[in-house]
């Protein structure tokens, strides 16, 4: 679960993502999108800590009636997705003002769409992503924030998250040979020294 954040501008952002990302981190943020309207509307929901206390507890809750012309999800007559991570920083970040859950949905689209650039279909996401975009909950304006950082402490170079993630893919992800571009050059981060 995360929101890779290359660079503040979300189109750029998503074409820097390595092909593992962009045919995963659209549903990562749709789920947390997801997230942020089951919290404004179950605010109780946040006082589970556990992944099994929140799992037990959103078990309990209808699907929201504001989901009612959501997409359906793949293999489910459920509409959306159910709330997960809600502890986790880039979780807690978009639910934290509306500019931050607006970046997240333009995000998840600027994803969608790399991933027909890069695959030529369309991610199954992509309706979910659309919904969220017009469907904003009930969250504070309060400007866009600081993004969230979330990764080991080793690749945390600095409180800024555009600098943090790309030298996370510059070490952590070059390691481990995750960054592969289908139909996109690599970005310039990753090719200048």
């Amino acid at each position: 679960m995360n929101l890779f954040i290359l660079s503040a501008n979300p189109v750029e952002a998503a074409q820097a993502h390595a092909d593992t990302h962009v045919v995963k981190m659209i549903l990562e943020a749709c789920q947390m999108l997801y997230s942020a309207h089951w919290t404004s509307l179950h605010p109780a929901l946040l006082e589970n800590k556990s992944a099994v206390g929140i799992s037990r507890a959103q078990k309990l809750l209808a699907v929201p009636s504001v989901f009612e012309d959501a997409p359906v999800r793949k293999n489910t007559s459920e509409r959306g997705y159910r709330p997960v991570h809600l502890h986790h920083p880039c979780t807690r970040w978009i639910r934290a003002s509306k500019e931050n859950y607006l970046f997240a949905c333009r995000l998840a689209l600027a994803i969608g769409e790399e991933y027909k650039f890069r695959y030529g279909k369309t991610h199954l996401c992509m309706d979910h992503a659309v919904w969220l975009l017009n469907h904003v909950p009930g969250l504070p304006e309060l400007g866009l924030e600081p993004f969230a950082i979330a990764m080991d402490k080793e690749y945390k170079i600095s409180d800024d998250a555009i600098e943090c993630y790309r030298h996370y893919y510059k070490t952590s992800k070059k390691e481990r040979g995750l960054l592969q571009y289908t139909k996109r050059d690599r970005p310039s981060f990753l090719t200048s020294s």
